[in-house]
């Protein structure tokens, strides 16, 4: 049978308090090719953001902003922006309530670069962002945007739920009440099924590796998954096999153990 694995990139491809991707990992995706095996990127990250990675050429098949974008071959198949409406309403609460965020467009992500929190969260993500415009209020009808990020703390976060319904706000692991904030008809595991329905050969078994909360619903789409050793304990219940940390092989010793490399 055929093989389809995807793979999330924060802290699952790539180590996050190093910036680095493990030697173990890129042996691993080239021995993935060289078998026949079909290896797509998905991850909550922009398509701008992933693409600032040089692992991103080993892929054909990216699948960003949370399932909004999915491009083969830097051609987009997919895309499903925010409704501009409702991000216009978003932004304008947190510019008068002097939250912090990022936006992410399809080429290129933009933030108030002279605040803290968006420098620890582009530094964290190695992730350098143009400065967001003083009239970005009126630039939204020009812009496509796939995810925003913001600074939100814990309490306000139900509030703000209620508030923007079609909108999923995903928890940051590692970034101080950062939250990825999408399309809440998107998901990894939407753009997953998407990819499997127009998939031409049907003989495929679908595969994922993830560490974090928005790979719950990639987890449901494919037919084996597999959680990093440093992956969320959530995540951790719901997989199908658990692997080693991140820095201890994890990819590689799942794909050795599992008779796929």
């Amino acid at each position: 049978m055929n093989k389809s694995i995807f793979f999330d990139v924060d802290n699952t491809l790539v180590c996050r308090e190093e910036n680095t991707i493990c030697e173990s990992t890129i042996k691993a995706i080239e021995k993935l090719k060289n078998n026949n095996v079909k290896v797509a990127i998905a991850t909550g990250r922009s398509l701008a953001m992933v693409k600032q990675e040089e692992f991103y050429k080993m892929f054909k098949t990216i699948i960003s902003a949370n399932g909004s974008l999915i491009t083969v071959n830097d051609e987009v198949i997919y895309k499903r922006y925010m409704d501009k409406t409702k991000v216009r309403q978003l932004l304008t609460y947190f510019e008068e309530k002097d939250i912090p965020y990022c936006i992410h467009l399809l080429t290129e992500s933009k933030g108030k670069i002279e605040d803290s929190w968006v420098k620890n969260f582009s530094e964290k993500y190695n992730m350098p962002l143009s400065a967001l415009e003083e009239n970005v209020l009126d630039q939204i009808d020009e812009y496509e945007i796939f995810q925003i990020n913001a600074h939100i703390k814990d309490e306000e976060i139900e509030a703000m739920k209620e508030s923007y319904e079609s909108f999923s706000f995903v928890k940051l692991i590692d970034v101080e009440e950062g939250y990825d904030i999408f399309n809440k008809s998107c998901s990894k595991g939407s753009a997953i099924k998407y990819i499997k329905e127009n998939e031409i050969n049907k003989d495929m078994m679908y595969y994922a590796f993830g560490d974090g909360f928005n790979d719950l619903e990639m987890f449901n789409e494919v037919d084996y998954s597999i959680a990093m050793g440093n992956g969320c304990d959530q995540l951790k219940e719901r997989a199908s096999y658990i692997t080693d940390h991140i820095n201890e092989n994890g990819i590689y010793n799942a794909l050795k153990n599992l008779n796929i490399i």
